[in-house]
């Protein structure tokens, strides 16, 4: 592209090697400011993103290429090659049809002679391409039958219905070959001899993992066995990771966990009452889910993709639970809407639920934690040849590894002690007979079972008259969890209180016939063990098995993963650190149970769990490297757990061990490791006095600058930020705008800027769609134009025709201004905010790294200062340019350094702009394209006319509608304790400290202030639009904000014709916004009239609206 200057001009290699040698690493993050420097722009999409093209692999070219030529000249006679070709396309190898490679293929298999042997070769083997090309038989249809997982799992594979099925018998992984002695040892000896804990073994795990872990692997392995009572050789549950300790095993206990109403659960209930005798964070974890779920199906139904969740009129029916098959007798209607939120809610949750293995749980396993790896075990990749979607049988060699009684903390061993002595009452809790446990156990489950799954309490916890439990509790005990040390692995360290139930397993063992410890490992190509000392190296328990056992081969299975020495921790590789045997089970498991479910391979997708619940359960390596736990954690307790809470993030491992780890890593300063709380309660202003008073009084109320604003601020800025922003910030707000109106201009310029970009806006992102034209009004219009002013502002380096150096294509540089947005909204919406955050992060980093080498005018030696040459001397001195220098000058000069003035006032204004201005169009021009025609076109003559009267009439109108479409809410921090009349019957008390969220969508239609405050009425005093110019740091003021605003809409309502395109490409897509507002005890509410917005793809929720097209002739 011309006007690029090359880079070898002003830098000559040599230069360049120099510099690398100097500044190492350093130097690849400049050479890719080169890279995004000589970067064309990218004009080959609609929605101005790059292309990521992958070319065509040479080598397959060449193969083709050299094939043919051979075969030509060879009269046919060389077919190795060519061959070679067809098991490339077989391995999988991507191939361009625009080479017209099958057609080449063909006429090459024609040119050989009638029923030519190497002819047939090459027929038979195209023939054996295309058969291959289409599943034999299929293993996904389509029809409600096989949509959604079944109760009890079957139909997960459609080859084997059965296959996985509750109720039906257990696998067996290896065969039991080697002839066991007739007489074994007592199952209760082998316990007290090389299984029970001793005090010198009670230590903590050596990789510092949590009792989180473990609380996850109990519900996996709950998910996968549940032994029949009566027929040992039977599992009850299915054998698919598919949640049924939240949702049950069968019709019947789904139904009992079912509200039937909305696609919802009992609120804080789950299914599984074997769990409720666990320490009481297995079921918290259980509580999550279940409230991730409820949040899914609401989302769900509040979005409706594609008309799928509409919701039956009237309304909803009364339920008699009482009834037997009560769900029959719900109206068909009502049903199926339930049925449908309900089965992909699950879907949607149980994707969460397997990436948190996949990811967190696998990733901590294998100490991928502790580094900055991205590299992930992932069973759903597409690998040819190896079969998908099979289903899968879990089997009783697999039932005994998963038993991990030696990893019980010493936390939890006490709390198990007490549990037990209370409901062992009179007996000695560590020699309970295994007759009267097995009894009491009965009992116990039977009590239990009879209970409404909403009913049942456990642990510390009390349910309240809704059902539901106390977030402060359950948020106690998960964080208290979070910190808990689990115990290492090894030999004599399942605590004593577990003998009971070890001997049950070893006898159960016993009757399933399982391998020994030798046959499992050579199953598994592992070598057996020779010695005793092979097993563990511990003399005294290398003694032990041989007095119990004679010969290492005839070392029982179960007893054998118990006592075999653990590995030690490997950075990466070796992070559970569980027996030898067992560390390279686990993982085959694992590969196993995700590859041959079909709803986590073949059936996950999209279209299955819409575009907004994939993404809701989709990983990104750009946060904690793809883990995924932090979104339950947040969706469950949004009003304790920052978004960037280690406690969140990493709860595998301990805090202060992951403290350790992140500080090695260079992430500390991503995440706060405070233990979570309850946050501070955020209160509402509703009136439009209130809120003015409020907004104005810069004294008693500050600009929120939150967590998540320091993380992404550059690090050395924070402190002096911190001190001089707050302090100083009406100040320099004053200072800032004075400069702008200096040489009393301002106004024009800022007008005539808004109506030029615009137009040249339409120009060039406007298309013809049959007769009609089209744009996409908000993303390429509204959104990009104040990105462009803040650049000329503010000099921020965007790549655009006239500036082909700069760094920031103009969608890129929106979304990292709007990143700096969302850290002013006290994390309403924490995890897409902190997604966008944490994946914008780099980017902010540069950006204000280059606006600071710009503000300081660095003069950096060699490349650096080359590249500041390019980025920033290419540009035209224009008024606005003109106008931010001034400002940015007179900031410096009021003492403010030069990292504050960035951070402080020339990001987040320009952010704020960004959003602000964005926003405010977007809802204008929705508000304006949806009236009827007589009222569009009295505003379509007042946009046409040029005159200045006619402007101020229409800035009239624009304001009017922005205040019926208002959107926005904006934080304020009290500085004092004081009382703020709100209203009429209503008082704001605050204290030092306290967020106020000013609602403006209810300030604006407040009736004191604006009387008939549904009715649009352009001849109010503009004075009272006055909170329309406000952003989360004053932005540049109202009036600067009406006249931009006016300017853009003018132009924008003076094409013809205007209106929305048909269909739902014509709609703002947007669903109510919850936020977290009140006191103790609390939830979040929606706020009236208050949105956030749907992406283009409808996969996720932003502050600011993203996408609508609109038409004109």
């Amino acid at each position: 592209m011309t006007g690029i200057k090359a880079q070898s001009e002003t830098v000559p290699p040599s230069e360049l090697e120099k510099i690398r040698a100097k500044i190492g690493q350093e130097f690849q993050r400049v050479a890719s400011l080169i890279s995004a420097s000589r970067r064309p722009l990218p004009d080959q999409t609609g929605d101005g993103t790059y292309l990521h093209l992958t070319p065509d692999t040479p080598e397959i070219i060449k193969k083709v290429e050299g094939t043919l030529n051979d075969l030509r000249h060879l009269g046919i006679t060389d077919i190795t090659t060519l061959l070679e070709v067809q098991s490339k396309q077989k391995s999988g190898a991507l191939w361009n049809d625009k080479d017209y490679l099958m057609e080449k293929l063909i006429r090459t298999a024609v040119a050989f002679p009638d029923n030519s042997v190497e002819g047939n070769k090459v027929t038979n083997g195209f023939l054996t391409t295309l058969y291959n090309d289409l599943q034999h038989p299929p293993i996904s249809y389509l029809g409600q039958t096989y949509q959604y997982r079944s109760a009890d799992g079957s139909f997960n594979s459609l080859k084997h219905p059965d296959l996985g099925k509750a109720g039906t018998p257990y696998a067996r992984t290896c065969p039991p070959k080697t002839m066991q002695p007739g007489a074994l040892p007592d199952p209760g000896v082998i316990f007290d001899s090389i299984m029970a804990r001793k005090p010198e073994n009670v230590k903590k795990h050596p990789n510092s993992i949590s009792s989180i872990l473990f609380y996850l692997a109990s519900i996996i392995i709950h998910d996968l066995f549940r032994t029949n009572h009566e027929d040992f050789a039977i599992s009850d549950t299915s054998s698919y990771l598919d949640l049924s300790p939240l949702y049950g095993s069968n019709l019947e206990e789904q139904m009992r966990i079912r509200t039937g109403l909305d696609g919802k659960l009992k609120p804080d209930a789950f299914s599984e009452v074997r769990l409720l005798s666990f320490p009481p964070g297995v079921g918290v974890i259980l509580v999550m889910f279940n409230r991730f779920h409820q949040h899914v199906v609401e989302q769900l139904a509040i979005i409706n993709e594609g008309g799928q969740f509409n919701r039956p009129s009237g309304d909803p029916p009364k339920i008699d639970y009482k009834q037997k098959e009560w769900w029959k007798n719900v109206p068909d209607a009502w049903r199926q809407y339930d049925e449908k939120l309900f089965q992909v809610g699950r879907l949607v949750t149980c994707g969460l639920y397997i990436n948190i293995i996949l990811l967190d749980y696998v990733r901590t396993i294998l100490n991928l934690n502790k580094t900055n790896s991205n590299w992930a075990l992932n069973p759903r990749a597409d690998i040819p040849g190896v079969e998908v979607a099979a289903g899968n049988q879990v089997s009783a060699e697999f039932n005994l590894v998963y038993r991990w009684h030696s990893a019980i903390s010493e936390r939890d061993e006490k709390w198990t002690n007490e549990f037990i002595r209370e409901k062992f009452q009179g007996i000695d809790p560590n020699k309970v007979p295994l007759r009267v446990f097995l009894e009491q156990l009965g009992k116990m489950q039977a009590t239990e079972e009879a209970k409404d799954p909403g009913e049942r309490t456990w642990g510390p916890f009390k349910r309240n008259a809704d059902g539901t439990i106390s977030d402060d509790d359950l948020v106690e005990v998960i964080s208290d969890s979070i910190a808990d040390c689990a115990n290492s692995y090894g030999a004599n360290r399942v605590p004593v209180i577990m003998r009971a139930v070890e001997i049950l397993g070893i006898e159960q063992a016993r009757s399933w016939s399982v391998a020994s410890l030798n046959e499992f490992r050579k199953y598994f190509r592992l070598q057996p063990h020779e010695k005793f000392t092979d097993i563990n190296s511990d003399p005294y328990v290398a003694k032990q098995l041989e007095r119990l056992y004679d010969h290492p081969d005839q070392v029982e299975l179960y007893p054998g993963l118990v006592a075999e020495e653990p590995k030690e921790p490997l950075i990466p590789g070796a992070g559970l650190c569980p027996s030898y045997t067992v560390s390279r089970a686990v993982l085959s498991d694992a590969v196993a149970l995700v590859r041959g479910d079909r709803f986590y391979t073949v059936d996950y997708h999209p279209k299955k769990l819409t575009n907004w619940g994939y993404s809701a359960a989709a990983s990104d390596t750009a946060i904690d490297n793809g883990c995924v736990f932090y979104k339950l954690f947040l969706t469950a307790f949004p009003h304790h757990f920052r978004p960037n809470s280690v406690y969140a993030h990493y709860p595998m491992t301990v805090p202060t061990e992951m403290a350790k780890v992140l500080k090695d890593l260079g992430r500390y300063d991503h995440y706060n490791f405070e233990k979570p709380k309850r946050l501070a309660s955020t209160t509402v202003a509703f009136s439009y006095t209130a809120v003015k008073a409020i907004a104005t009084n810069s004294g008693a109320f500050k600009t929120t600058w939150g967590g998540a604003m320091e993380y992404l601020i550059s690090p050395t800025a924070k402190q002096s930020i911190a001190s001089k922003t707050v302090a100083n910030d009406m100040e320099a707000r004053e200072i800032l705008t004075k400069a702008l109106y200096s040489e009393g201009k301002w106004a024009k310029t800022v007008r005539a800027y808004f109506e030029n970009a615009t137009l040249k806006a339409l120009r060039e992102k406007a298309y013809k769609l049959a007769d009609l034209n089209q744009v996409d009004i908000i993303r390429d219009i509204g959104n990009l134009i104040p990105v462009h002013f803040v650049s000329e502002l503010f000099s921020l380096p965007l790549k655009t025709k006239e500036v082909p150096a700069g760094i920031f294509t103009e969608h890129e540089m929106y979304l990292a201004l709007l990143a700096i947005y969302t850290s002013f909204l006290k994390d309403s919406d924490s995890i897409n905010s902190f997604d966008i955050r944490q994946i914008s992060y780099q980017a902010v980093q540069t950006l204000g790294g280059l606006v600071e080498a710009h503000v300081d005018e660095l003069t950096a030696p060699g490349i650096l200062k080359s590249i500041m040459h390019v980025i920033f001397n290419d540009r035209k001195d224009s008024d606005v340019g003109e106008a931010g220098k001034r400002a940015i000058k007179a900031l410096l000069s009021s003492k403010l350094d030069n990292k504050t003035v960035v951070w402080g006032y020339v990001l987040s204004t320009a952010a704020g702009v960004t959003a602000a201005q964005g926003s405010l169009f977007a809802n204008v021009i929705d508000y304006f394209v949806n009236q009827p025609d007589d009222f569009k076109k009295n505003v379509y003559n007042l946009a046409k006319s040029g005159d200045d009267s006619s402007f101020e009439q229409l800035m009239h109108y624009v304001l009017e509608a922005a205040r019926l479409s208002c959107e926005t809410a904006l934080y304020r921090t009290a500085a004092v304790a004081m009382t703020i009349p709100d209203g009429k019957d209503r008082k704001i008390e605050v204290k030092p400290g306290d967020k106020v969220l000013l609602n403006l969508r209810s300030a604006c239609l407040d009736p004191a202030a604006f009387p008939e405050p549904t009715k649009f009425d352009p001849t109010r005093p503009i004075e009272k639009y006055l909170h329309l110019g406000m952003g989360p740091h004053d932005n540049l003021g109202f009036e600067t904000t009406s006249i931009a605003l006016t300017a853009m809409c003018k132009v924008a309502l003076s094409l013809d014709g205007l209106r929305p395109a048909k269909g739902p490409q014509g709609k703002v897509h947007k669903v109510p916004r919850l936020l977290n507002v009140g006191g103790n005890g609390a939830g979040s509410v929606a706020v009236e009239g208050y949105h956030g917005f749907l992406t283009e793809n409808w996969d996720q929720i932003w502050p600011t609206p993203q996408s609508m097209k609109v038409n004109w002739v």
